[in-house]
């Protein structure tokens, strides 16, 4: 995992609604063009092999940014180190990253928390998208058939170990996410997960849900402790 501490030029800078869409265009220039086009399922769906968050307060700028290949993680290190980060128009000052291993610590089951999207459409309007809460049925049915056919998408081959995604906890209210024009709704959730070496770290490296790479679906590890406080 690959996290920067930045700062901007000054405080407040009008961009909360559009920094994900920065911060992701400035990832997708630093590194191959087929990290940008994506992984097609064979039922047509395309899943990003990395993810990121990203949150602004007062004029200092946090990010991490996590990649199932390793050397895309690396890359980016290495190109911000060389041409410094720039969002847009804007340069940024006092850039500070380092490279984290965590995948060492992950054993089955493992318990992540994170702001995970996942919607369905709406059937009396089919531009509008109805965000799911984690705790529902539908939202757990579609968090299992989308991850499985992002290993699917990745990997290039049918996951065949075992796969249990439970809802430890949510909290009760929703966070409002922006990207280019529109807005992601996502709660942030603790889940713990059974399933083979692989599919914990595609996990841990990708994200969970819909709107990969847009600022939604990174996950942490988190210990029982920080899942029993999340909860409170």
């Amino acid at each position: 995992m690959l996290s920067i501490k930045t700062e901007l030029p000054t405080d407040n800078l009008p961009i909360k609604k559009v920094l994900s869409k920065l911060f992701q265009s400035y990832i997708y220039t630093a590194l191959d063009d087929r990290e940008h086009e994506g992984y097609r399922h064979p039922n047509g769906k395309v899943f990003k092999s990395m993810n990121f968050k990203v949150a602004y307060r007062g004029n200092e700028i946090r990010a991490k940014y996590v990649a199932l290949n390793p050397e895309n993680e690396k890359q980016l290190a290495q190109y911000i180190l060389k041409n410094s980060l720039k969002l847009g128009e804007i340069n940024l000052t006092r850039t500070v990253i380092s490279i984290i291993e965590r995948n060492s610590r992950i054993k089955s089951p493992m318990r992540v928390g994170g702001f995970v999207s996942i919607h369905i459409k709406d059937r009396n309007n089919s531009k509008r998208k109805i965000y799911l809460e984690p705790k529902s049925a539908k939202f757990q049915e579609i968090i299992h058939r989308n991850t499985i056919e992002k290993y699917e998408a990745l990997f290039g081959k049918k996951y065949q170990g075992e796969l249990k995604i439970r809802v430890i906890d949510q909290k009760p209210h929703a966070k409002i996410f922006y990207y280019s024009k529109g807005v992601i709704k996502a709660w942030y959730g603790v889940y713990e997960i059974e399933a083979d070496e692989d599919m914990l770290r595609m996990i841990l490296d990708t994200g969970m849900g819909s709107n990969a790479m847009k600022g939604v679906g990174f996950v942490e590890l988190v210990s029982s402790k920080e899942s029993q406080e999340s909860s409170r």
